[in-house]
């Protein structure tokens, strides 16, 4: 499915499974019934490795975080998506069912899909923090050293400014130093890969108040 005729295709055969009622602005009706033709949509990903250098002192506070699989595998490089298919998957999902609506049947993602494909973890206690953002910049010195200056209203900072800052660290950094590159370096990767906000430019800042301690995962 690499281009946009595979996708016209299969949304049209779909149109049975469109509900009348609550699907009148469905991508896939003005398809089937209109004849309208839709361009894929565009997929916003960010690459990691070339911004930002993995760096070996990284591994043992990654470790305690139990996200070393998952920072492994997207320090390497981000997987190749399609946009036809990932548009086909968007239009065949339903909301109300939490499930793909597929010509042969319905299908969904399990948790056992997620971390297998990403190295994610998924048992144990879930992870609760307040998202209050009073003091932010105090909070960031204390846990990367730095504060972007005046970015902008909200709490966080640009991938620009974080790999321009963070991008590699110094051979001879001590180890609160290496410990603040690599707080830098989750916070670039997992605002950038799991939790990319509609700018796509920003990593907020309560993503990086996840690493604020080490010894008990993320505290």
């Amino acid at each position: 499915m690499t281009t946009g005729l595979p996708y016209t295709f299969v949304i049209c055969r779909m149109a049975s499974l469109i509900h009348p009622s609550y699907d009148q602005l469905h991508r896939g009706r003005f398809m089937a019934d209109e004849g309208r033709v839709f361009d894929q949509l565009h997929l916003r990903s960010g690459s990691v490795h070339d911004k930002m250098k993995y760096d070996e002192r990284y591994t043992e506070y990654i470790r305690k975080t139990e996200l070393l699989p998952f920072i492994s595998l997207v320090s390497r490089s981000m997987p190749k998506m399609n946009p036809c298919a990932i548009t086909t998957l968007v239009d065949l999902w339903r909301p109300k069912t939490h499930t793909f609506h597929f010509y042969a049947g319905e299908m969904t993602v399990t948790l056992q899909d997620v971390t297998l494909i990403t190295g994610l973890p998924i048992k144990g206690e879930p992870i609760c923090f307040s998202i209050d953002s009073d003091g932010w910049r105090e909070i960031m010195v204390g846990l990367i050293g730095r504060e972007p200056g005046v970015q902008g209203k909200s709490a966080g900072a640009s991938y620009h400014w974080i790999a321009e800052h963070f991008g590699e660290c110094p051979a001879d950094a001590d180890d609160e130093t290496v410990q603040q590159y690599t707080r830098a370096y989750l916070w670039y990767v997992v605002s950038r890969t799991l939790f990319s906000d509609g700018t796509g430019v920003n990593a907020s800042f309560m993503w990086l108040k996840l690493f604020a301690g080490w010894e008990h995962g993320l505290d």
